[in-house]
């Protein structure tokens, strides 16, 4: 048997009446068209048939039909043409089945019937899809009015233009079913290289002078009075005096063995310069359209309050930490959205909270148990969303930044006295200088044999104590006797990954 749709009720040319023509285009609610005919299966043949609603089916039989038995004429409707001839109408969505009777109760056919709900406009898509996908090979299968998407597109980008043109005929996004497959490859090696260099300059100079003088002398040659005077440099820059150069000169008047006054003089001096280098390249890989996550480092606890006045304890996380979600456009382009940072522990901005241990039971007072120090956090993070090509590179963030800090103490009046007045000040200098660079380097990737792998480890072995006692070895020395192994070549083979 031969099953043949339209999208309105069938005219068979020439041999049906125009009443009948008639009553046939209103159940349809369409157009007429004429169309073949197919002859029906042998006698007593089980059919299936598939259809949706408000379309028809003709179907012709070799033999006369005599009766016709529907099961559920609200889902499956037939309308007899001629004894040979009828056509099988999808009114609602369901099952049902109908049964064909030739003469003396023969049954010609049993026919089970499927009504689905069918999308207007699947030829149309295919042409979009082949006009706007063309290196696409897209199956579309209507079942309850839901679009299913079968076969296979080039790249993710492919099958994002795909859904969008499909979702155009349903009502809702979600009845299109999406089952494409992505030729293209989807594993995706990120390569992140943090770079940061600081340098600071730390100057200090400071003089202090103290100084005593007596005057009202008793019997016995002690002073009745003595008038001390001293200055002191707080360096509040830096905090205090870091250190270098300290010199101390002293000048006593003594006379007949009883000291008359006293002057003495510090001085201060240094010049710190640091320079700190920070590199770190977190390597990670996923899979297109899925998230990953990289730390090394570690957690440090912070206390929590918690109900009825506990206190507990979470973890935060700190050190080289790398994620990113991969999205395999095309060959040629990945788009990346990453999350990166380097932070590190530190004392600049910590919090410290001290505990009650208890009451004084004399004075009533609380007193103070232990001490809880949380530590700050120093962090450089970048997150973006960016988009670039397999092998290529590009930075995701910069920064240069320049910090200068500089005060200057003394004694009112005297430190702006010319030349002299150098005496009576004091001079802090602080300069910080930084510059940060990420870059960020996708590849695609594959998988490969384990043995092109080359491993931090390779080659070690932990030596026998003689060796470590008497040779001072870390570590297992292999060469054949009397061969030179000083330029013996690296072994063969990649690391990692196998890029593109």
């Amino acid at each position: 048997m031969r099953l043949t749709s339209t999208f309105a009720t069938l005219l068979i040319g020439g041999l049906a009446s125009a009443p009948a023509a008639a009553q046939a285009n209103d159940l349809a609610g369409g157009e007429v068209r004429p169309m073949a005919i197919a002859n029906a299966p042998a006698q007593g043949a089980q059919e299936s048939l598939t259809l949706t609603v408000n379309k028809t089916y003709m179907l012709e039989f070799d033999a006369d039909i005599v009766d016709i038995i529907v099961a559920n004429p609200d889902i499956a409707n037939v309308t007899a043409r001629d004894r040979r001839r009828v056509a099988i109408m999808g009114m609602e969505q369901g099952e049902s089945n109908i049964v064909f009777l030739g003469r003396n109760g023969v049954e010609l056919m049993v026919l089970d019937v499927s009504v689905t709900t069918g999308v207007a406009g699947t030829d149309q898509l295919r042409d979009l899809i082949s006009r706007y996908v063309p290196n696409s090979s897209v199956q579309i299968e209507i079942v309850n009015g839901r679009i299913i998407l079968a076969g296979t597109v080039p790249n993710i980008a492919a099958n994002d233009r795909v859904l969008k043109l499909a979702q155009q005929y349903t009502e809702r996004p979600e009845d299109v079913l999406n089952m494409l497959t992505i030729e293209g490859k989807d594993q995706v090696a990120l390569k992140v290289r943090i770079v940061e260099m600081q340098r600071s300059v730390i100057k200090q100079l400071g003089i202090n002078m103290a100084g005593a003088i007596g005057f009202g002398q008793l019997e016995g040659g002690e002073f009745q009075n003595v008038f001390n005077f001293a200055t002191s440099n707080g360096f509040n820059v830096a905090g205090s005096a870091l250190g270098g150069l300290a010199a101390d000169v002293t000048d006593v008047n003594v006379s007949q063995g009883v000291t008359q006054s006293s002057i003495a003089t510090g001085i201060n001096a240094l010049e710190r310069v640091g320079l700190l280098r920070t590199l770190a390249e977190p390597n990670l890989t996923a899979i297109s359209g899925e998230s990953a996550q990289f730390l090394a480092g570690g957690e440090f606890p912070v206390p929590v309050a918690q109900d009825e006045g506990a206190i507990g304890i979470e973890f935060k996380p700190f050190g080289v930490g790398l994620g990113f979600t991969p999205v395999v456009l095309s060959e040629g382009r990945i788009s990346l959205q990453i999350s990166t940072e380097v932070s590190e522990l530190t004392q600049q901005g910590a919090f410290q909270s001290r505990s009650i241990a208890g009451i004084d039971p004399t004075t009533g007072q609380p007193t103070v148990g232990q001490t809880i120090a949380v530590p700050a956090l120093k962090v450089r993070r970048a997150e973006t969303t960016v988009e670039m090509p397999s092998g290529g590179s590009l930075v995701i963030a910069g920064l240069i930044q320049e910090q200068t800090r500089q005060s200057l103490d003394g004694i009112p009046g005297a430190k702006d006295i010319p030349v002299l007045g150098a005496l009576f000040r004091s001079r802090d200098f602080q300069n910080d200088e930084t510059e940060l660079v990420v870059i960020v380097t996708p590849y695609l990737v594959d998988p490969t044999d384990p043995q092109r792998f080359r491993e931090p480890d390779d080659g070690y072995v932990t030596p026998r104590d003689a060796k470590t006692v008497f040779f001072g070895r870390l570590n297992e020395v292999y060469a054949v006797p009397g061969a030179s192994v000083d330029d013996t070549a690296a072994p063969a083979g990649g690391s990692g990954f196998i890029f593109d």
